[in-house]
């Protein structure tokens, strides 16, 4: 039988116990109110969780890609050389693979018998109607990458 001993505890728990508590631990860290996961889906403020990030919504043609030029909350500025969101497209890239990869998956497990010719087509319009939201969530993920969480920035 597993058993995880916990450090300077004299506690043991069982593979199925462990097995939860290591679940529970990963759920907090990837969904927990400071979790750089929910602050990148929120598109905020990678340093203060508070500001936005576009002048305005993804899908609003006039402002598509349009980053603020500094956070209204911590004063953060966005921008912080010139052309560092080119950066961000290897993020998009990598984002429009694993759109790929997960689309033919769920092809692969629902409809297996659908042609080649039909999954391309819908790989298409999937990936242009979602890609103003990979390019979005692109940008976003890389100034997360940059930018660490500061509880008490402020301007």
């Amino acid at each position: 039988m597993f058993s995880l001993f916990l450090r300077n505890c004299n506690i043991c728990y069982s593979q199925n116990e462990a097995l939860l508590l290591f679940l529970h631990q990963i759920k907090i860290v990837m969904i927990g109110r400071n979790s750089k996961f929910l602050r990148i889906v929120r598109m905020q403020c990678p340093k203060c969780q508070k500001g936005a990030f576009f002048k305005g919504h993804p899908y609003e043609l006039t402002k598509i890609g349009l980053v603020k030029e500094s956070c209204s909350h911590c004063g953060l500025k966005y921008e912080m050389e010139p052309g560092f969101f080119q950066g961000s497209y290897y993020v998009s890239y990598g984002l429009a693979v694993g759109l790929f990869v997960a689309l033919w998956i769920l092809k692969s497990l629902f409809l297996p018998n659908l042609n080649y010719l039909t999954t391309l087509i819908s790989m298409v319009i999937a990936l242009l109607v979602l890609a103003p939201l990979l390019f979005a969530y692109s940008k976003v993920i890389w100034i997360h990458l940059f930018v660490k969480y500061d509880s008490g920035a402020q301007k």
